[in-house]
């Protein structure tokens, strides 16, 4: 399937100024703080309900259980994900398995330590005047940024339909409440986004037009740098004792997960928090292993977009041994 990007990612030194001040180096042992738990900072590059994992870890206690005083950063964009773990602005990274993937191939350190979505968590929704996907010849798509799932998503919804990229024109506006915008205003014939936000396009009329929940895709990756990995080991290993407990947590508390979407989306509709729960049943991982099938994948189209080869072994950028303490 060819994936290839018709504009290049933008730069990873953009998220080098995210976050203001001066990060600590991420070779140095993190010791615990004034409240006696161990910091951490996750970085996540989306406000859509697909980070609920997140969400509940945080608002339910899950991380200050597991002895972790967690600061949740929401990054402007997936571009930025690299460049934040690389300055250990962030520890742990969560996003598009790709950029990372094509980070490692470029020589910079970073370890898959757990994985929350391995499918896409897109739905597209179109203008009343969309019937079919096909109806979007010629026509304008917003999605967020260059690199980001929507990018990847807009490329394999089209070539699943028949038609190819360049049938359409894909518009970047650099968040999902832009896209939301760009449909209601009319300036696009649909978007791609995650739920719930784009469920709510429907009171201006807008319609479901696509889901690609059944489609696999290397999203939701969290990655550390491995020298981070190496000497805070135990609070790594923490977060990925969290992150299990958040995805039994997802299922079995939806009012609680509906809340917290609610809260961390701007969504204010409880029948939307409800729509999002109930897609990303679909889409949630039952436990945080990572998947190798997938994350090679994500080599692969990274090595296909950036012409290059992706590396034969690809188990040794994956640690899933910390799992296993879960």
């Amino acid at each position: 399937m060819n994936r290839k990007l018709f504009t290049s990612v933008a730069a990873a030194a953009l998220g080098l100024t995210v976050l203001s001040g001066c990060a600590q180096n991420a070779g140095t042992k993190v010791d615990a703080d004034a409240s006696g738990k161990l910091p951490l900072k996750i970085g996540y590059t989306a406000p859509g309900a697909g980070y609920a994992d997140l969400y509940v870890a945080a608002d339910y206690g899950i991380f200050a259980k597991h002895g972790l005083n967690v600061q949740l950063v929401r990054l402007n964009d997936s571009s930025q994900l690299v460049a934040s773990l690389s300055s250990n602005s962030v520890q742990v990274g969560v996003g598009v398995a790709q950029d990372t993937a094509a980070a490692i191939m470029k020589g910079t350190d970073l370890r898959y330590v757990a994985m929350s979505e391995p499918h896409y968590n897109l739905e597209m929704w179109a203008s009343p005047d969309i019937k079919t996907v096909q109806d979007l010849k010629g026509k304008k798509v917003a999605i967020t940024s260059p690199g980001s799932e929507s990018d990847f998503g807009l490329t394999d919804v089209m070539e699943r339909n028949g038609m190819k990229r360049g049938d359409v024109q894909g518009v970047y506006v650099k968040g999902i409440p832009a896209e939301v915008a760009a449909l209601e205003s009319g300036a696009v014939s649909a978007i791609l986004t995650q739920p719930p936000q784009g469920a709510q396009t429907k009171e201006k009329g807008a319609h479901l037009l696509a889901s690609l929940a059944d489609m696999q895709f290397p999203l939701g990756a969290y990655t550390v740098q491995g020298k981070y990995l190496n000497v805070n080991r135990d609070v790594v290993k923490r977060f990925v004792q969290a992150e299990a407990e958040a995805l039994q947590f997802l299922r079995t508390h939806e009012k609680e997960t509906e809340a917290s979407i609610i809260k961390y989306t701007g969504v204010k509709n409880p029948e939307l928090a409800k729509y999002a729960y109930d897609f990303f049943l679909k889409v949630w991982s039952q436990t945080p292993q990572v998947d190798e099938k997938v994350i090679r994948q994500a080599f692969e189209e990274a090595a296909q977009n950036n012409h290059t080869q992706a590396p034969q072994d690809i188990t040794k950028y994956i640690d899933n041994s910390m799992l296993a303490a879960a």
